[in-house]
């Protein structure tokens, strides 16, 4: 009787322990998985990020890109779970094997195997495998992330609190307002206009429009992807993730997007503009539409409220293909100019998205095959609209910006991006009337008081959120170490900064 108990005993200390081995193999490579599969399709993002997208608005890539949901499926859950349950069952073979001589079918890769062999393996994985390769995964996750940057986030100085100036307490003046469209091209750098790289200049449509730009936009920490692009560019501050500092579960859904943080809607709102925001992707993901919508854009509209009677073979993953928001932006923008009050139409454009880009029915009209053409293809639309714009005189009241939201991330020619040793934003300001830059180097931040100032503001100072504007003389230029310092502490953490997101209301 006390052998039978035993024996139950011994079986269910074997089970206990095939599991947790079998969870910690599935944790180490799974870490393993999402490290490699983060790079893989979005290029290098901060820990920061990833943790960004965790807490405001995975619920929008659920239903937003199905390949990108198949990929992290297969790679980082069946993959590592599949891996994890063969070392296990190798394990479970040579220890029947070696302590019973079992003729069990799981025995059958150890009998197949030298007994030394056999032996030595055992050992190793017996007493040393589960830990060595969790160490490892967790090494290279480390390193993937920078999540020694991140740590060092946790304890650096407030830089954020010693350089922000708040728009509400700096006197904005109208002195010549212009109406306004804002336009982010997806992934857009001037990398994209080198021969020696790709052949040609695939932007020379846009560079036909002799604006102004800052030839030396670089991409600061809080900025690198689209929706830290553009609330960078309009309120003069990085993104990063809230919830580790206020206590608040990640995931949950936040219902307002940094309330206490004046922006240019808001500005714009406040001078009788009517703000409109148009995109092809859906609103839910990363929590754009509550942006826009918590910082006094008018009309907002995502994937769901602009594809109409599309179907899903006529949308690209994660949305509308460019050629039809463009035919979309087109008809409001000639509805908002015709009312003849002051606006401000916002839009980003999607087809050259990682990791392969998009081709749309007129790019492949226009023979477009490859990355290379999607590039050439969006910028040439983008110049049809100014174009139209220009035929139809709206220069003489309506001002564009022109930015890319961030730097490429992983694409079919990323090998060729990183190359280069300083990469820059494409940015051009175009209007009827000159331009005189104050300096060639900015940063996203830069870009909140440049584009108020650049459609007929004065801003006292010239200085909104941790953006000096790049238009005026009458101003302080930023210091020469500023892109430096912010590199080592921009996202450290600050109590100033949660400040701005003190009006927001958790729902559980």
């Amino acid at each position: 009787m006390l052998t039978r108990i035993q024996q139950i005993h011994n079986r269910h200390r074997h089970q206990l322990r095939a599991l947790i081995r079998f969870l910690t193999y599935l944790f180490a490579f799974f870490l393993t998985a999402i490290a490699y599969w983060i790079a893989d399709n979005f290029g290098e993002p901060s820990l920061e990020q990833v943790l960004y997208h965790a807490q405001f608005g995975m619920e929008g890539l659920v239903d937003t890109d199905t390949a990108l949901i198949k990929s992290f499926l297969s790679w980082c859950i069946a993959l590592p779970a599949s891996l994890s349950l063969l070392l296990v069952l190798v394990e479970s073979s040579i220890a029947l094997f070696i302590t019973h001589g079992s003729d069990h079918w799981l025995t059958k890769p150890a009998r197949a195997a030298n007994i030394h062999v056999v032996k030595v393996f055992y050992w190793f994985i017996n007493h040393r495998a589960p830990l060595y390769i969790l160490i490892a995964s967790a090494i290279y996750f480390c390193v993937q992330f920078s999540v020694t940057a991140f740590v060092h986030n946790q304890f650096g100085k407030d830089y954020f609190a010693a350089h922000y100036v708040y728009p509400a307490k700096v006197k904005i003046e109208a002195i010549k307002p212009k109406n306004l469209v804002l336009i982010y091209v997806e992934s857009l750098e001037d990398t994209y206009k080198d021969p020696k790289i790709f052949g040609k200049n695939l932007l020379t449509s846009l560079d036909h429009f002799k604006g102004v730009s800052f030839a030396h936009f670089k991409q600061a920490p809080g900025t690198g992807w689209t929706i830290a692009g553009i609330t960078s560019t309009q309120c003069g501050l990085p993104l990063k993730s809230v919830s580790l500092y206020d206590g608040n579960d990640q995931g949950e859904n936040i219902k307002s997007f940094l309330p206490n943080a004046v922006c240019l809607g808001d500005i714009l709102h406040n001078a009788g503009y009517y703000n409109v925001y148009m995109a092809g992707d859906a609103l839910a993901f990363s929590g754009k539409g509550k942006f826009f919508q918590d910082h006094h854009y008018d009309e907002v509209y995502g994937r769901e409220e602009l594809k109409g009677n599309r179907k899903a073979a006529d949308m690209n993953y994660w949305g509308l293909y460019d050629d039809d928001l463009l035919a979309l932006v087109k008809a409001k923008l000639i509805k908002l100019h015709a009312e003849n009050k002051p606006f401000n139409l916002t839009f980003n454009t999607i087809d050259t998205h990682g990791p392969d880009g998009f081709i749309s029915k007129y790019c492949k009209a226009h023979g477009i095959k490859d990355f290379n053409g999607v590039v050439e293809c969006t910028s040439n639309q983008v110049a049809e609209l100014l174009q139209f714009m220009r035929q139809n005189k709206f220069f003489s009241d309506t001002n564009v910006v022109i930015v890319g939201d961030h730097l490429a991330m992983e694409n079919p020619v990323y090998d060729k991006l990183e190359k280069v040793k300083e990469r820059h934003v494409f940015n051009a300001l175009i209007s009827n009337k000159p331009v005189v830059k104050n300096r060639e180097d900015i940063l996203h931040f830069d870009m909140f008081p440049t584009i108020i100032e650049f459609i007929g503001f004065k801003v006292d100072g010239g200085k909104l959120g941790l953006g000096f504007t790049a238009i005026s003389k009458e101003t302080d230029l930023p210091p020469a170490n500023e892109y430096e310092e912010m590199n080592e502490d921009l996202l450290n953490q600050s109590d100033e900064y949660l400040d701005l997101w003190k009006k927001q209301e958790i729902t559980h």
